[in-house]
């Protein structure tokens, strides 16, 4: 894959971490975490996994932890086990409905902000937290699939 794809498929990650650091303050009164950043990451990685392997993912995870400013190697695990947990069961997940897809992507989503949580604020872990976030990011696995998908035929 060429570098300027590589730089295309960042720029979603980053624009997926920018958007969740924007709407968390309003979210959060209500227990919602939304991940949008690790959502559009395991969308690129479903959706072309024979161009995106893990060495790429470890990459990625590294430029976001050092961008955003986060514990660096966080991402760069969480991002690594997904891409080799999806390129495992790749071929499995092609014949799921959208809704088993929604169901799979976002317990991902809702293992990352648990683990996320029980790391950096032990204080803030919620039940309730995990289990709106599940049923919230859920519902926007289903729009991040069909807007990565448009965005991925225009510009890959």
């Amino acid at each position: 894959m060429t570098l300027k794809k590589h730089f295309i498929i960042l720029f979603s990650i980053f624009l997926g971490f920018t958007l969740d650091n924007l709407i968390t303050p309003f979210t959060n009164p209500y227990f919602i975490e939304l991940s949008l950043g690790f959502m559009i990451f395991s969308y690129w990685v479903f959706a072309i996994p024979e161009k995106l392997h893990s060495f790429e993912a470890l990459i990625y995870g590294a430029f976001i932890d050092l961008f955003f400013g986060e514990a660096v190697g966080f991402h760069m695990i969480f991002f690594t086990l997904t891409s080799y947990i999806t390129h495992v069961y790749v071929f499995r997940f092609r014949i799921f409905s959208y809704f088993q897809l929604a169901i799979f992507f976002s317990g991902a989503t809702t293992f990352f902000i648990a683990s996320k949580y029980l790391i950096f604020f032990p204080a803030n872990y919620s039940y309730l937290l995990l289990i709106l976030s599940f049923i919230v990011n859920s519902i926007i696995w289903i729009g991040v699939y069909f807007v990565m998908r448009s965005y991925r035929r225009k510009f890959l």
